[in-house]
């Protein structure tokens, strides 16, 4: 694995194009709890869902929840049209990549659920429970924020975010992770993504129920790292790209301990 250069990688933040304004222009109506150390948490990033055990340093946390709403905002930029996920998805990641982030592990490609029968949230479920059974901690805290999720009023500002881009389309793209830091200080972002493709315009992404109508879903498992020396030089650099867009797109929860 190739060494990241900081300084290139930072000339590549402080040059990349975001999104101006997001879809719709609606923010969430009312401010959750703020990130903070020493309590486990999720965070609805546009529209990501990343959870922080009690351990993961408040710097680390505020630094991913940054950094990914920073690379949805470029792929949003880079990628109009709303039905091209998977070159959303792309730059997304791409964009994580150029900016400091290193893959760890991959899948390497793609699998396919049916989605016939059953809401999106009970397969997601499912899928993680795949995906993160070699970790139990990470899929604790991961389905604790799902089932927390779950019990919230639907048109509450957490759903309401998460559905934000997804909402009146066909197909979406998202991720759902878990962040963790060695004692290095690196970080981990271990996580899923997910790309939905219907035959019919989404509402209520994560609840959905698709009963009728044909509907695929589509998962990739990846784990990326932050080196502790790329988060230090780095991460002011992409505070300072969403600083104006932080409070309408990052939403947190806490977390029973788990």
């Amino acid at each position: 694995m190739a060494a990241i250069d900081l300084e290139v990688a930072g000339r590549y933040i402080d040059a990349l194009p975001l999104v101006e304004v997001v879809r719709g222009n609606e923010g969430p109506t009312a401010a959750g709890p703020p990130l903070s150390e020493g309590k486990p948490q999720a965070s609805i990033v546009d529209s990501n869902i990343i959870t922080f055990p009690e351990s993961t340093p408040l710097e680390v946390r505020n630094a991913v929840a940054n950094w990914t709403l920073m690379a949805q905002m470029a792929a949003s930029k880079a990628v109009r049209d709303r039905e091209a996920v998977r070159e959303w998805m792309g730059v997304y990641i791409d964009v994580l990549l150029k900016s400091g982030w290193t893959v760890r592990e991959d899948e390497g490609s793609e699998t396919r659920e049916a989605l016939y029968g059953s809401t999106m949230y009970e397969k997601i479920l499912a899928l993680l429970a795949v995906a993160f059974g070699p970790v139990p901690t990470a899929l604790a805290i991961v389905t604790a924020a799902l089932q927390s999720l779950q019990s919230m009023n639907k048109n509450s500002p957490w759903i309401t975010l998460f559905d934000r881009r997804g909402k009146s389309a066909r197909s979406v793209g998202f991720q759902i992770a878990n962040c963790e830091t060695d004692n290095s200080g690196t970080a981990a972002l271990r996580g899923t993504e997910f790309i939905v493709e219907a035959n019919q315009t989404l509402t209520q992404v994560l609840f959905f129920k698709f009963t009728s109508h044909e509907a695929s879903l589509y998962r990739r498992a990846r784990t990326l790292t932050l080196s502790a020396r790329a988060l230090e030089q780095l991460s002011p650099k992409v505070e300072e790209r969403v600083l104006d867009m932080a409070s309408d797109n990052i939403l947190a929860f806490d977390l029973k301990p788990v």
